[in-house]
């Protein structure tokens, strides 16, 4: 594909939806990024196991618009009634391709400050909130190489999203979520905003699904978590996507003084998918814990990268990914643990397990580490593995069939990550997405 045949208008996105010139100016040099900088190549160290596939994605799809839908709860798809019948939202938004087609949020909450919104509402109904934030995480303007053409590209033209502001002092205790559905043969670029003021909580819960697509689709969606002194967030970001979908996601956070994260990626679905999740601790006293899980059948591709970067001294950070893969899937993880000179007294650590269920899948597993401070404690480990026949076999010579018997090996594999996420109705209803994914019927 050559860039000619890319030519986006981010003046026309900002004029359809009469947003503010400060904006329109940041979408304009974002563009000029994305025109400037080249593709990842194999040479780009962080996609170098996937280059190849980027090359393959349709961004010449026609781009996804909004068409003013809205729904009654009622009339929500099936897999939402599903999944808040059996979540515990206290509030939820659902969205269908780039439409906010319903929104739940009680009264109550709002009175007590929590903004909870599409992106474009809130920069009608709270512009400062959005200015001072948005592209704070992830700018419009990034440093200039091929690792940020497709965030400049996002920065260009999102035209949808979500806005989650959180006053200071308000915690929460029920999660809230957002449901998110995308149609066949599109290109749809959100953007998500997530603000917390200073000793505000918050647990946070994205959730993407599609059916299989006749026609290829691209998710190209960025998520940007901002947290301020003493803050703490749960954030998961669930992708189900069914196969002819393309996932890109990057998501950052900026993490102040005495900030704690816990953040949960997981990748079940989508033919590609790419995931970068990264925590900047900005603030002594911060706590960044990654968690991830993934696993891929068929021909799924699916490529984690993870970063750990400590600016300021006394923080911790840690990463436990872990992944499956069986048929002809194949698994990537690649981690950075980048401390910065004055970063002293870190702690970071960097763990990442791989189980391949069959002959034909594949995995690759890069730990990094570049260390600028000498007063810390870092570590890394990774591992990939075959399911360990022995212990099959003695659960298949009690009776249990192989199908059986390797869905309870990968419940175990992955048991201690769902563990460490403070979320119970997302870990169970995530176990038995998992089993449906080793093939055992539910």
């Amino acid at each position: 594909m050559t860039e000619k045949a890319l030519l986006f208008n981010p003046d026309q996105i900002s004029k359809a939806r009469s947003e503010p010139l400060w904006l329109e100016e940041a979408r304009k040099g974002a563009y000029e990024v994305f025109r400037a900088v080249p593709w990842p190549s194999k040479k780009t160290e962080a996609w170098r196991y996937s280059a190849g596939r980027l090359k393959a994605v349709p961004f010449d799809l026609p781009l996804e618009e909004p068409r003013g839908q809205s729904y009654g709860r009622e009339a929500l798809p099936e897999w939402v009634q599903s999944r808040i019948s059996s979540a515990d939202f206290s509030a939820f938004l659902v969205f269908k391709g780039a439409d906010l087609v319903y929104a739940e949020v009680p009264e109550e909450l709002t009175e007590k400050g929590l903004r909870f919104l599409s992106l474009h509402q809130a920069l009608k109904a709270y512009p400062e909130l959005v200015e001072a934030h948005l592209y704070k995480a992830i700018p419009a303007r990034q440093k200039g190489d091929a690792n940020d053409k497709l965030p400049a590209l996002n920065a260009a033209i999102w035209n949808h999203g979500v806005f989650v502001y959180v006053p200071d002092g308000l915690q929460l205790e029920a999660p809230i979520g957002v449901l998110r559905e995308i149609e066949a043969g599109v290109l749809s670029v959100g953007r998500t905003l997530v603000v917390l003021g200073e000793n505000a909580r918050l647990s946070y819960v994205e959730e993407h699904y599609s059916p299989d697509l006749e026609r290829p689709s691209v998710n190209l969606a960025m998520t940007e978590l901002i947290l301020g002194a003493g803050a703490s967030l749960v954030h998961a970001n669930v992708q189900s996507w069914g196969d002819n979908v393309h996932h890109l996601y990057r998501q950052r956070a900026l993490l102040a003084r005495d900030a704690s994260l816990k953040d949960l990626t997981v990748n079940l679905g989508a033919s590609f998918a790419r995931s970068e999740v990264g925590s900047e601790l900005a603030g002594p006293g911060a706590d960044s814990e990654m968690l991830g899980i993934y696993f891929a059948d068929g021909d799924q591709h699916l490529d984690h990268y993870t970063l750990q970067h400590h600016v300021a001294p006394h923080a911790r950070s840690d990463v436990y990914y872990k992944g499956v893969a069986k048929d002809r899937g194949n698994i990537i993880y690649q981690g950075l643990i980048q401390l910065e000179p004055a970063a002293q007294k870190t702690d970071a650590y960097q763990t990442n397990r791989n189980l391949l269920l069959s002959r034909e899948a594949r995995a690759e597993s890069v730990p990094q580490l570049e260390i600028a401070a000498n007063d810390v404690r870092c570590s890394h480990g990774s591992s990939i593995a075959p399911i360990d026949s022995e212990q099959r076999f003695y659960l298949q010579s009690r009776g249990i069939s192989r199908l059986a018997a390797e869905n309870l090996l990968v419940a175990a594999f992955l048991e201690d990550v769902l563990g460490r996420i403070r979320l119970e109705n997302l870990a169970r209803y995530l176990a038995g997405a998992i089993e449906q994914k080793v093939g055992l019927e539910v």
